[in-house]
């Protein structure tokens, strides 16, 4: 186990390193969104992008995973509103607090640690969970928290919810990270090959994203902490969204995937367990900026997001040992 927690000890020290960087002011806060902004349009995406074109997103048994996967996130997003509603959230707050239960950081953490730990194969099976939590996850929380309504259950227009789902699918469709990988893909199913002036360029770009996304989630985290609380965020209790995103969420398509398996659908062992890591991983941290934008009280989801990652050092590595990862068995 030991060896387990070593191997995810220097992704953690990047966050650590850019919460500190933001706590001690050596990185002016006015300076995240510029980082922010690297990461997703030129890091990751040129990561996503590298990765698409080389074939890897091209796997068997997609579909089948993403069937596992949107099961689970479907019942987390389904019990998170529940706890929400149960705690008097109105449902702004509850849609996005539902939003940092059920999204995990595949983005800033989950892909370059993933990647970077299993290879170019964990790829595809990460892609799946981006279409899952990009698509109809945050559409359908953003769609909830967009009706602004405070009663315990839909209003009685169903056509606002409807809109509502629309608009948020649009603003999921804008996703640099989804047209990265898109076009990546496109680029490989063509055949083409990128001139290496332009591959090389792609390539210093995806190697950059993953130190610079750890940084900067760690920078987020900071400025999150730093921010004054709003008062009814703080008088919530956050032991159960902690509870649903680090166990019972990976713990969810561990037994989805085996009910899938169980009715004959073939599901790739490799991919079915990095679902399941993917699943254990921390909630989104850009989900504290949708809650800014959406006028939500940021210090619950600030919150939960901020304990999520502080915990999830020990979880991801206690889901590795359950399952007996042999990550000695892992080309670097």
């Amino acid at each position: 186990m030991i060896d387990l927690l070593l191997l995810f000890v220097p992704f953690f020290a990047l966050v650590l390193m850019g919460w500190g960087a933001a706590r001690g002011c050596w990185l002016p806060l006015e300076g995240i969104p510029a980082m922010n902004s690297f990461v997703l349009f030129f890091g990751l995406s040129a990561m996503l992008f590298r990765l698409g074109a080389s074939g890897a997103l091209h796997q068997s048994g997609l579909l089948g995973l993403l069937l596992a996967y949107g099961l689970a996130g479907a019942v987390v997003t389904v019990l998170a509103l529940v706890w929400g509603t149960r705690q008097g959230l109105i449902r702004r707050d509850g849609g996005l607090v539902a939003l940092a239960t059920a999204f995990p950081n595949t983005g800033f953490l989950g892909l370059p640690l993933l990647t970077g730990l299993l290879g170019p194969q964990a790829a595809g099976p990460i892609a799946a969970t981006l279409l899952i939590d990009v698509l109809l996850l945050s559409s359908l929380c953003l769609a909830w928290a967009h009706s602004h309504a405070t009663r315990d259950a839909l209003g009685d227009d169903p056509a606002e919810a409807w809109h509502a789902a629309q608009a948020s699918l649009k603003g999921a469709l804008r996703n640099p990270l989804l047209w990265s990988m898109a076009l990546g893909m496109l680029v490989s199913w063509l055949g083409w090959t990128l001139p290496h002036a332009v591959d090389e360029t792609v390539r210093l770009l995806g190697l950059a994203g993953t130190p610079t996304a750890l940084f900067t989630l760690g920078a987020i985290l900071a400025r999150a902490q730093m921010q004054p609380a709003r008062a009814q965020g703080a008088s919530v209790s956050i032991g159960v969204p902690l509870l649903l995103k680090l166990v019972v969420h990976p713990l969810l398509v561990c037994l989805a995937g085996w009910a899938l398996v169980q009715a004959g659908v073939a599901l790739s062992p490799s991919g079915w367990l990095t679902l399941i890591l993917a699943a254990a991983l921390p909630s989104a941290s850009n989900v504290s900026m949708l809650a800014e934008r959406e006028g939500a009280k940021t210090s619950l989801v600030a919150r939960i997001i901020l304990w999520t990652t502080a915990c999830a050092l020990l979880s991801l590595t206690l889901w590795a040992s359950v399952l007996h990862w042999q990550f000695e068995t892992i080309h670097f």
